[in-house]
């Protein structure tokens, strides 16, 4: 038997996962940490082992780790790099003795202190995975179909590609990362490249109705501007073949993404 343990499984990464994870692995060996009792109560819903504990709390999670055997750390979301860094430490404190973490990093840790430290950490540490998750495609395109009420969606990422990832797909490779370790610890999780001339296009097909694409100012890009800086300047670009050979197929790209979004705030209204 190999318990394994889901932080931050009540947010869109940790619970895809999760999803994933119930697919490919016993369910009596799934457990996931989370902060409130109402997220605790929709994963026992499923059949989920919920437990509570916070990552500033070091006597919660000790007593949260207790019979895991391998741990999906998710990082801490805060913006604040020191205190993210504070409760990364004390997360891999209390996860000192167990046999396998796979973290989610981001894309360019190495220019993020607190991701770059926490990588650090787990490299001397051994029996480590490292996921540099790529920027999300959803954002992007749920930005995008709000702006096209007005017929036409704005970018600043003067037509450069961007390699983002789903969240759904990003989910499944951490999942399917802890259930069978890698021998490569490091890897850059990247989807198909897509421009905002594409998605523009892509939106009016499932739209119904034209939708243009405008060069825009970073500022009028809010809240995305300083991403779509980062794409105007390359950043974003790089494919990598990573992510599909964790999943053992090709990544969702933009078209599979838009559809699935605008049919999810179809439900919503």
């Amino acid at each position: 038997m190999t318990h394994i343990l889901i932080t931050g499984a009540s947010g869109r990464l940790g619970g895809a996962a999760v999803r994933s994870l119930l697919t490919l692995h016993p369910a009596e060996e799934v457990h996931a940490l989370v902060r409130t009792p109402d997220a605790a109560a929709r994963l026992r819903r499923i059949g989920v082992d919920a437990r509570r504990a916070d990552y500033a709390d070091p006597v919660g999670l000790a007593t949260a780790f207790r019979g895991i055997d391998r741990l999906l750390f998710v990082s801490s979301p805060v913006l604040d790099p020191d205190e993210r860094l504070r409760q990364h430490r004390a997360v891999l404190t209390a996860a000192a003795s167990l046999e396998h973490i796979v973290y989610t990093s981001v894309h360019g840790a190495d220019h993020d202190p607190a991701h770059a430290a926490t990588e650090a950490t787990l490299r001397e540490r051994g029996g480590a995975t490292l996921l540099r998750n790529g920027f999300y495609t959803e954002p992007f395109v749920t930005a995008a179909v709000e702006r096209s009420a007005s017929g036409w969606i704005g970018s600043a990422t003067a037509s450069r590609p961007l390699a983002t990832a789903s969240i759904a797909d990003l989910g499944e490779a951490a999942a399917r990362v802890v259930v069978d370790p890698p021998s490569e610890a490091l890897w850059e999780l990247r989807g198909p490249a897509w421009t905002y001339d594409r998605l523009a296009r892509i939106l009016s097909g499932l739209l119904g109705r034209p939708v243009a694409h405008r060069d825009v100012s970073a500022a009028d890009a809010d809240p995305l501007g300083l991403l779509h800086a980062a794409a105007a300047a390359g950043a974003l670009a790089q494919e990598t073949d990573h992510l599909r050979r964790l999943l053992g197929r090709e990544p969702r790209g933009i078209d599979a993404v838009a559809a699935s979004v605008v049919e999810d705030i179809d439900g919503h209204l």
